[in-house]
């Protein structure tokens, strides 16, 4: 998760160098990685935070891929909590992956509409409280193709809006909260080097998505997405990434489950969610540039919309941004990245584990 603000942000990593005492990646399936660090951070929604963060790897014998799992947690002064644990797991020799996110969090965020309706420093403040699972099960076909199915499920509490907001106003799906449980069908293709840090291949995703009250869901709608991601080198040290997505959304489905842009991997420079709508389409480009030692840049750029609310047309959003990345395991490619982005009348920075894409 990305800590995002418009003004004044801070957050300090400090002591990552515990991967020295045995936070290699393994090499073979009786050694485990680890890599730890606490987390201390600052923003306007957040107050004062802190918690700890770390990355668990391994190899199945006999695979060529590492799984890994992802622990977080955070508290804040304004009495926020993150409880996180993103997983990628490999079976059956690497032919199988199981991969997603089991949570629990209580969060602000901001809601700024629906559609482009809305001026550019339009918002208003709501607080939820979730349980979340995303399971993703895939395999191995062959040749960089896989297959499989995906599992959703978000419990949401709004347990607090602005007054006379919109959120408090009624009329929009979700307002007040409900289950989200929906299940869909999914294919990749895949031929990266490297899934954690990317120099040469395709990664190309398709899905279909449905929710509906006979599955136990509380909203009605199904989800169609696809996005491509492609790697190349310009030379020895340089690296050029691309990506674009389309996800097209039919039903009545909850303002929270609604394609969104912004946040830290897409449109960086946008709070997550600042435009959210039925549709969305969206591209962006990254140069990385090796520096010296553990330590490379970036500079990227994009542009995207939202857009099928009744009566409004698509408007196109730019963004554009640099940033460093600070190599944590040398081997796997896994970095830290601090980027800064710049939107139309907006920015953010943002501090992870992993590349935007």
């Amino acid at each position: 998760m990305s800590f995002h603000t418009k003004s004044v942000f801070v957050i300090s990593l400090a002591l990552f160098w515990v991967h020295i005492l045995g936070a290699q990646t393994p090499r073979d399936s009786n050694r485990v990685g680890f890599i730890g660090l606490p987390l201390l951070f600052y923003s306007p929604e957040t107050q004062l935070g802190f918690g700890a963060g770390g990355l668990v790897t391994f190899r199945q014998a006999g695979s060529k891929q590492v799984s890994s799992v992802t622990f977080s947690f955070a508290y804040t002064l304004r009495r926020q909590i993150l409880l996180y644990f993103p997983y990628q797991l490999y079976f059956n020799k690497g032919k199988d992956l199981v991969f997603g996110e089991v949570g629990w969090f209580k969060y602000g965020y901001r809601f700024s509409g629906l559609g482009n309706g809305y001026t550019p420093d339009f918002f208003e403040n709501y607080t939820a409280q979730y349980p979340r699972l995303r399971a993703t099960y895939l395999h191995d076909l062959g040749r960089g193709n896989f297959i499989g199915g995906r599992l959703a499920y978000d419990d949401f509490s709004i347990i607090e809006t602005e007054a006379e907001g919109l959120l408090s106003q009624g009329g929009i799906t979700g307002a007040e909260g409900g289950r989200s449980l929906g299940a869909g069908l999914v294919w990749w293709t895949d031929t990266r080097n490297n899934r954690f840090f990317s120099t040469k291949g395709w990664f190309v995703e398709a899905s279909a998505y449905v929710e509906g009250s006979f599955m136990g869901s509380d909203f009605d709608y199904s989800r169609f997405s696809l996005e491509a991601d492609n790697f190349q080198r310009l030379g020895d040290e340089t690296i050029l990434g691309l990506q674009g997505a389309a996800i097209f959304t039919f039903g009545d489905a909850p303002f929270f489950n609604q394609a969104q842009l912004g946040g830290g991997k897409r449109l960086r420079g946008y709070f997550e969610g600042r435009y959210r709508d039925r549709h969305l389409l969206y591209s962006q480009v990254e140069l990385r540039q090796h520096l010296f030692k553990r330590f490379s840049g970036v500079v990227f750029g994009g542009a995207g919309t939202v857009f099928g609310t009744t009566g409004e047309k698509a408007v196109l959003r730019p963004n554009a941004g640099a940033g460093l990345r600070f190599e944590l395991d040398k081997k796997q490619k896994i970095n830290i990245r601090l980027d800064y982005g710049f939107g139309y009348k907006t920015s953010g920075m943002y501090i992870n584990i992993g590349e935007a894409f």
